[in-house]
């Protein structure tokens, strides 16, 4: 016979074209029976290729997920599928392609967007030469419903269960052990822990097992079985016991229940059941709760010590009753129908209470399970007294309402938030505060008056370390519902609510507080600044006045050095000279910056118009301009009586003015502007240099404005202190603002700074104005008179011995004589000897043993008359009126100016000359 013809195919086509024609008829037949299986299945099902794409969905899967096929071939997972749970499935799906099979329970997604419980299982499969997946999913929504309320009713059942006499084991379908009740463990004298889990064949009494492991799988089919077998206990002694298996359905599961009465004792003697009753008795009455069985018609058929003793019903009297005893007449009509429902093989519960024979009530838990007993259908009632627990719970609910009054009554701003930060209480004290609704409260999903997300951020890490645990405590900003701003602290503390950790936040408001430690801190750092000042100004008009005796020998001499090189001729010495007394000139002119920071040289103030003075200081001001600044001038006009006069030292003011636009213009590189600016101000500022509050109230404002670079930040807490200068080596001394501070201060205004690096800076001096409207005119200036020589008996005072030496020099060189004493009380003692002639006493005011006025007075009290001049660096530390109850008739500062001394010298000579002189 020839060998079948061979037919010729292509590399790419089907391998089953080459095959015998029956066995092609064979593969199609078999794929039909397998399309049939896959559609016919209840359980979804997909097949997935290499490249995570569906190949095939059974009609199950089209139902179960609202899918058509043609939606879902050769696409991947849904989009309506979160993330991480796509990612789980794909692992899924990757480690079957791999070749495990993996198995998850998660929830399924339907097009629509409902979810239920589902169970899928990821199995390897070959396909068409290449390895496939097919996922099987179940809907275990009802199984798992069905698990929860069995776990639900774990406990009823556990206590008829455990309380039963026969030993009762549940089998699982895998025929392994999963419970057994105390009954068991008594009878057959093996622990729970020998049999609970174990497959048959690894129970120590697995022999036994061997015999009846038929009667357990007959009743997995669902057949109720039951045999007679003799089986050994632990300790190796054999019993005859009657074993029952029952079929039993947990949720959707079958298992077996095996129900174990050991009848050896009954078989061998009538009085071994009665030991055996005995002991059911015992535990019967042993038990805490009230029992009562009642038969099918409701009739009582035992009932136990405990229900005797809590209803005060003997047993022989209630033995076959069949209405309701211990309970309210109310309730008779439902417990009737429950013994129905529990009849039918359905647990009951039922909350009531229990009526004594003597009338005393107490809250009753009564249960109902459905028992076999004599093979008829009973229901053992299970009485629990709930007096405790009720009391409990109303103690709870009494606690509560404490909890409630507290939270709501509390000052503070209270809020509960649960682990996901989400507020599920909330007091009025924090809706008053906030301006927010409850609702709206509880309904957010954040802090509603925090806008800022960075603290939102922050908060959530806190809640975190809270929920750990840890108390914090914190302050924030807050916004109320109509936008107005407030602080909080807040003191968040982890608490146990309803069983959950969660946090309860207590919020205060300490608004008006941290504003008071804001005026406090300002207040204490206006006082830093004024001690600081006040402490540099000391030390300042200390250097001065030690500078000031030095200087009034430098100069002095100099002068007299210069008289002696005119005298000679000697041109170069009195250039060099000169340019020596120049320089003392400048120290002096630094010395007087010095004093007028330490506040210790004041001038003649007189009420003048501001206007005139400030336009003629600026006319003198532009000739030191360069010409690429500008200077500008503006202030409110003269007219209808609005000029602005203050009481003021002129020359003092036009310090404070040259300094100003001096520093304006050193700030100004290139090209710029300088604008002054009079006018009236409102006060409410802070004080640039002392830290005080500008109040409010009529103020003359004198403003100094620039183009300049501005002042560096680190800069501006010191510009008012002596010898602190932005500017290079060379150029200022640093005393220019120090003594723009003790001026304007001096005159009872302040000074206010506004300034941006690369922006230029703003100064303004603010003073009082002047209460009357006299305006005074300055002095017109004095004529030197001719110089005469002076003839007469001149005494000096002074400790200082370059002063002392230069005074002499000085007067003996306009012909005077002079006595010199550099100790007051010398000097007193000279003048207590009338046969000493004196025309003119000059003194030192700073002097050990007695200052210059005490001298003063002791000496014209010796000698009445006496002209006295007294020279002294702190000036403004005497007044008139205590130099004229002094007797000191003229005062000079130092350094001493010789032509106001020779002056001064000249007048009172002439004056006192023939009545004073020479009369002791």
């Amino acid at each position: 016979m020839a060998a079948p013809e061979r037919r010729h195919r292509s590399a790419d086509a089907p391998a089953w074209e080459s095959e015998d024609p029956i066995f092609v008829e064979a593969l199609r037949s078999r794929e039909e029976q397998y399309r049939v299986i896959f559609d016919g299945s209840a359980d979804a099902l997909a097949l997935w290729n290499d490249a995570l794409r569906i190949v095939d969905i059974n009609p199950a899967f089209a139902r179960m997920f609202g899918y058509a096929r043609e939606q879902i071939i050769g696409s991947s997972l849904p989009t309506n599928i979160d993330l991480h749970e796509r990612e789980r499935r794909i692992q899924g799906i990757r480690a079957a392609l791999a070749g495990r099979e993996v198995s998850i329970e998660t929830r399924g997604v339907r097009q629509d967007g409902s979810t239920f419980d589902i169970e899928l299982r990821y199995l390897p499969i070959g396909y068409a030469g290449t390895p496939h997946v097919l996922a099987v999913g179940r809907d275990i929504t009802e199984r798992k419903a069905a698990l929860a309320a069995l776990q639900a009713q774990e406990q009823k059942y556990r206590a008829i269960f455990d309380g039963s006499v026969d030993s009762m084991v549940l089998w699982s379908q895998e025929l392994r052990t999963v419970d057994v009740n105390q009954a068991f463990v008594r009878m057959t004298g093996m622990t729970r822990e020998q049999v609970v889990g174990k497959h048959w064949t690894e129970r120590p009494d697995a022999q036994d097992m061997q015999r009846l492991i038929g009667y357990i799988e007959a009743a997995l089919q669902g057949r109720e079985t039951q045999a007679v077998e003799p089986v050994t206990r632990g300790d190796g002694t054999s019993f005859h016991i009657e074993l029952r298996y029952l079929p039993v359905q947990l949720g959707d599961t079958p298992y077996v229940l095996g129900v174990g009465r050991d009848v050896s004792e009954r078989i061998v003697s009538e009085r071994a059941l009665r030991s055996n009753e005995a002991q059911y008795r015992g535990i019967f009455n042993a038990s805490a709760d009230a029992l009562v069985l009642r038969a099918s018609d409701f009739s009582i058929v035992d009932a136990n010590a405990t229900y005797e003793r809590m209803s005060g019903y003997r047993l022989d009297e209630v033995l076959g009753m069949d209405r309701v005893l211990a309970n309210p007449p109310e309730v008779a009509a439902t417990i009737r129908r429950l013994h129905e429902q529990a009849l039918a093989g359905e647990p009951i519960r039922l909350e009531t209470e229990l009526v004594r024979r003597d009338g005393q009530r107490y809250d009753l838990e009564l249960r109902g399970v459905p028992i076999l007993h004599h093979g008829e259908p009973h229901v053992l009632y299970i009485g629990r007294d709930m007096t405790q627990s009720k009391r409990a719970e109303r103690a709870l609910r009494n606690s509560e309402e404490q909890y409630r009054a507290i939270f709501n009554a509390s000052a503070d701003g209270l809020v509960v938030r649960d682990a996901d930060y989400r507020a599920v209480d909330v007091n009025p004290a924090y809706l008053s505060m906030s301006g927010y609704s409850r609702d709206e409260v509880l309904n957010a999903t954040r802090v509603l008056t925090q806008p800022d997300k960075e603290i939102q951020e922050r908060h959530r890490e806190q809640h975190s370390a809270i929920l750990a645990g840890r108390a914090v405590r914190f302050e924030a900003p807050g916004v109320r519902k109509d936008g107005s701003h407030f602080y909080l602290e807040v003191n968040g503390m982890p608490v146990t609510y309803r069983g959950e950790p969660h946090v309860l936040y207590a919020a205060r408001d300490i608004t008006e507080r941290r504003a008071a430690e804001a005026e406090r801190e300002r207040l204490e750092a206006q006082l830093r600044q004024a001690q600081k000042m006040e402490a540099i100004g000391q030390l300042t008009g200390g250097i001065a006045h030690d500078f000031n005796n030095i200087l009034t020998s430098v100069i002095g001499y100099l002068v007299l050095g210069q008289e002696r090189a005119e005298t000679l001729g000697d041109a170069r010495l009195q250039h060099q000279l000169g340019q020596a007394h120049i320089a003392a000139q400048r120290a002096r002119e630094l010395i007087a910056q010095m004093l007028a920071f330490a506040r210790r040289q004041r001038g003649q103030r007189r009420t003048l118009a501001l206007s005139p003075l400030v336009d003629q200081t600026l006319q003198l001001l532009r000739a030191t301009l360069p010409s690429s600044v500008s200077l500008e001038f503006a202030a409110p006009p003269a007219a209808g009586g609005h000029e602005l006069h203050v009481a003021v030292d002129a020359v003092h003011l036009e310090q404070v003015l040259f300094n100003l636009c001096i520093n304006a213009r050193d700030a100004i590189t290139g090209s710029g502007w300088i604008r002054v600016r009079l006018g009236r101000s409102g006060g409410g500022w802070t004080c640039a240099s002392c830290r005080a509050q500008v109040g409010a109230g009529p103020w003359v404002e004198l403003s100094v404005a620039d183009s300049g670079s501005g002042i560096a930040p680190d800069l501006i807490d010191r510009i008012f202190e002596p010898f602190t200068s932005s500017k290079e080596v060379g150029r200022g001394s640093g005393m220019g603002l120090a003594m723009v501070h003790g001026i304007v201060h001096d005159h009872g205004g302040h000074v206010i700074v506004e300034t941006s690096q690369g922006a230029g800076s703003v100064f303004r001096v603010v003073l009082p104005p002047a209460s009357g409207t006299e305006v005074d005119t300055p002095d017109a200036p004095a004529v030197a008179g001719v110089r005469e020589a002076l003839c007469a008996r001149v005494m000096v005072v002074d400790d200082e011995v370059m002063v002392g030496d230069f005074m002499v020099e000085l007067l003996s060189g306009w012909g005077i004589e002079v006595v010199l004493h550099r100790s007051p009380l010398e000097a007193l003692a000279w003048l207590d000897d009338p046969s000493q002639p004196l025309d003119l006493l000059i003194t030192d005011q700073t002097m050990p043993q007695l200052d210059g006025l005490q001298l003063a007075q002791r000496a014209t009290d010796l000698r009445p008359g006496l002209p006295v001049l007294l020279y002294t660096g702190n000036a403004d530390d005497i007044d008139e009126a205590k130099v004229k109850q002094h007797g000191v008739s003229s005062v000079l500062r130092k350094p001493i100016d010789n032509q106001a001394l020779r002056a001064l010298m000249e007048s009172w000579l002439r004056r006192g000359r023939g009545s004073t002189s020479h009369d002791g």
